[in-house]
């Protein structure tokens, strides 16, 4: 029998999307996390939620993978646990683009012909945009990191069972043909494997490829909620701590540019931050109704990082920078609001470390972390 089964669960842990950097981002706050608890670790909690690129690091700690393993592993191989390399998580599919072929031979001589029939006239873009239909259905596969999560939850005592797990691990995405939302583990017959929902809810459209489970096509868990942290509440946790590593960026006048003058984008990102932020404090703004007696902790970036924002989202190559900048941003957080957030955890049997040691500690790991980058 599980362990979820046997006693409810109190305290959860959901990470929301965000690309690569978004997943290391949060590999950053988790570490953080590790260093302000005295009692608890983040490979601690009882219930986890992953969307998104938070699905892949929600998968490993759910097998008690603590961060400092997760930072391990991004640097070199770490014992049971393979190196994680930028190729395994952008990889082309071949296939798909070799299968365009014959169709792009065959629709080029009659979009040559509207084209030069329709020149001057709007239907070009109809005529241009047919071109479409026949391109692969996604940028890249996520066929390598689908073997990675697979290769490193079967090694080292882990499993890529949902139902072996002794912590509860739930795993959204979005059903392609209906828009509805399949939550991977909440079954406790769940046959999908572990590897493979972590993929169907990391699968951004356009970017990647819809994976196909059971004949279901599946796309990004964010395209419907963006952390779908209700899901803990609905299990009976009652306190819920949210990493959301995506935010929009706020300039004032002292800015260096504006947004519009780094491009298509970054005008892009900002927007679909802002509706991804929108989104989740719209959604905690009702968990008092939806979920009385339930206590949230939101941990997001600093709203004025404009390093941060200007990495492209699938960026490996500035990895540590970005572990940094989690780590740092959360430790500012909780410092800031010490007493409120000490009185909040114990509330749940977590005890936050000393401020004074908390200061000590930050300072020790920054520079540590600065002469390993």
């Amino acid at each position: 029998m599980r362990a979820d089964q046997e006693q409810p669960a109190r305290r959860a842990l959901a990470l929301a999307g965000g690309g690569v950097v978004g997943g290391l981002y949060e590999v950053g706050a988790l570490l953080a996390l590790d260093a302000l608890f005295e009692n608890f670790t983040t490979a601690d909690f009882d219930i986890y939620v992953g969307a998104s690129a938070g699905a892949f690091v929600a998968a490993l700690l759910a097998n008690r993978v603590t961060p400092e393993r997760l930072r391990e592993m991004i640097e070199a191989d770490s014992g049971s646990l393979p190196r994680l390399s930028g190729s395994q998580i952008l990889r082309l599919p071949w296939r798909s683009y070799l299968g365009t072929v014959p169709r792009l031979a065959a629709a080029l001589p009659r979009l040559a012909q509207e084209l030069w029939t329709h020149w001057q006239e709007a239907l070009v873009l109809d005529t241009l945009l047919s071109l479409v239909r026949v391109l692969p259905r996604g940028l890249f596969t996520l066929d390598g990191l689908e073997a990675y999560v697979r290769r490193a939850l079967t090694q080292g005592g882990r499993t890529n069972d949902f139902r072996k797990l002794r912590r509860r691990l739930l795993i959204p995405a979005t059903i392609l043909d209906t828009g509805a939302i399949r939550v991977f583990g909440a079954r406790l017959n769940e046959q999908t494997s572990i590897s493979r929902a972590v993929v169907a809810s990391a699968a951004v459209p356009l970017l990647f490829e819809p994976v196909t489970i059971d004949g279901v096509d599946y796309v990004d868990a964010t395209a419907t909620k963006t952390a779908h942290a209700g899901l803990a509440a609905d299990r009976g946790a009652r306190l819920v701590v949210v990493v959301n590593p995506l935010r929009p960026l706020v300039l004032d006048g002292a800015a260096p540019r504006r947004l519009r003058d780094s491009g298509p984008l970054a005008v892009a990102g900002q927007a679909l931050r802002v509706v991804f932020h929108r989104r989740l404090h719209d959604g905690l703004r009702h968990y008092p109704t939806a979920h009385p007696g339930v206590d949230v902790v939101l941990l997001e970036p600093y709203e004025r990082d404009l390093q941060l924002f200007d990495l492209p989202l699938m960026t490996y190559g500035l990895r540590n920078e970005v572990i940094r900048r989690g780590y740092r941003t959360t430790v500012k957080t909780i410092l800031g609001r010490y007493d409120r957030y000490a009185l909040l955890f114990a509330r749940h049997g977590i005890v936050l470390v000393p401020r004074a040691e908390i200061e000590e500690r930050a300072r020790r790991w920054s520079s540590a972390y600065r002469r390993v980058a």
